[in-house]
């Protein structure tokens, strides 16, 4: 009696876990910039209680972060396309009063639908970091056009065309730019 007890503890310990949500990996299906938002799809499998195995649901209007630091003032952004990868997170509680400013009296903790997406989850990994760990550098690449950052000073610029629009004159001298 006191063994199926125990086992039976387990068994609903074990389903409860299996509704909650931490961090899953998902795919980018849209993104709108202008409310840095997406709809995601999760890339995971679900059985239900008949065994049958279903793909999660898309999960729409999940923020999508970006490094933004000083008030928005200092911003790290890229453009985040269909197919993209990402990290889902998934909130203890409501993001409501986060996103809205308040309280929308739901309680979905742990729940999909308040996920938050950190763009740039892929498997496996690209040449461009490898070439960034192999050269202790960090290295912005857009399709072939490469800055890289170098820890001994050295800052490379890889493309066809450089720009630099100033709001004071400078000049280069023995490849220093010296700022007027």
């Amino acid at each position: 009696m006191n063994s199926e007890l125990v086992q039976e503890i387990k068994n609903m310990a074990q389903a409860a876990a299996q509704s909650i949500h931490t961090a899953v990996p998902g795919t980018i299906v849209s993104y709108d910039p202008a409310k840095g938002q997406a709809v995601v799809k999760p890339v995971m499998k679900y059985t239900t209680k008949g065994g049958n195995i279903i793909d999660y649901p898309q999960i729409s209007g999940v923020p999508v972060l970006f490094q933004q630091h000083m008030n928005q003032q200092a911003t790290v952004a890229f453009p985040v396309k269909p197919g993209d990868g990402c990290l889902l997170i998934i909130s203890e509680q409501s993001l409501d009063y986060w996103m809205y400013g308040q309280d929308t009296g739901t309680d979905l903790r742990f729940d999909l639908t308040n996920a938050v997406a950190i763009p740039g989850l892929f498997a496996p990994s690209n040449t461009v970091v490898a070439d960034a760990c192999k050269q202790d550098a960090i290295i912005v690449d857009v399709s072939g056009t490469r800055i890289t950052v170098k820890k001994d000073g050295l800052i490379q610029a890889d493309c066809k065309r450089f720009v630099i629009n100033a709001s004071e004159s400078f000049k280069v001298n023995a490849g220093r730019i010296d700022l007027n």
